[in-house]
């Protein structure tokens, strides 16, 4: 779009923005599976993603890096990782720009500036901590990443029109290192969101061990964070996507 948002979530945590005539896309997973994890449903269809411009990468952990998925791009895009990630990306062959929070970069006529994020680092890349990311354009975009609430988020509150939310998990609670769909919508109301997106669910799971709403791959997550925000944020404009849809968001 040259004026305003469309978003399309792929899957998982990967999403394709399109803010101001910028594409930017987060975290690509293309294959149709990571490790153990399957996934639900047909691969996207990569060529149909067309050129992208920046891949934002929010942490080094296989279901949001995977090399191969970056690699299967058209063009060039420019990849922003995480600080210490670089030498891991380099093999892709794409330019790359590392980060750590609160640093910014331009890309085109939307700036991003990278922001903390409280998650488990992958142990084979330990050095790297997670991100989050903060899109400013027209619309300003949070995408979150992976990520648990931290009390320093209430510093984004003006600052955000969209959320993307994590909202799944693998497995049954534990740890403080995630969002679920009751604390996702505590993070959409403590930044000020006034449209939220969930992610992070609905899309892999592991054979086996079942899709409910808090057993593997969490299936129906999206749909609990919208019934948590009807109940306790009923102003907030939630937008339930399935993969491979799309919706788009005026400028204020």
């Amino acid at each position: 779009m040259a004026d305003g948002l469309r978003v399309t979530w792929v899957g998982h945590a990967t999403l394709l923005l399109e803010l101001d005539g910028v594409r930017i896309l987060t975290d690509p997973i293309l294959g149709g599976r990571v490790g153990p994890l399957r996934r639900l449903g047909p691969s996207p269809d990569v060529a149909a993603l067309g050129p992208i411009d920046a891949v934002l990468i929010s942490h080094a952990h296989p279901d949001h890096f995977d090399a191969a998925s970056v690699g299967r791009l058209a063009g060039a895009p420019l990849l922003v990782v995480p600080r210490g990630l670089g030498p891991g990306a380099a093999r892709i062959g794409h330019p790359i720009r590392e980060v750590a929070a609160n640093e910014r970069l331009d890309l085109g006529t939307v700036r991003v500036r990278a922001l903390p994020a409280r998650h488990a680092r992958w142990p084979l890349r330990p050095g790297v901590r997670p991100l989050g990311y903060l899109i400013e354009g027209s619309t300003n975009v949070y995408f979150a990443g992976d990520t648990a609430l931290y009390p320093e988020m209430a510093r984004l509150a003006g600052h955000v029109e969209i959320a993307l939310l994590p909202v799944g998990r693998w497995g049954p609670p534990r740890g403080p290192d995630r969002l679920d769909p009751a604390t996702a919508v505590d993070v959409a109301r403590l930044v000020g969101a006034r449209t939220a997106i969930p992610i992070h669910w609905g899309t892999f799971h592991v054979p086996g061990f079942g899709t409910g709403r808090w057993g593997w791959g969490s299936i129906d997550a999206g749909d609990a964070f919208a019934d948590e925000a009807r109940l306790r944020a009923p102003q907030l404009d939630v937008r339930v996507l399935r993969p491979g849809d799309t919706t788009t968001v005026d400028p204020r």
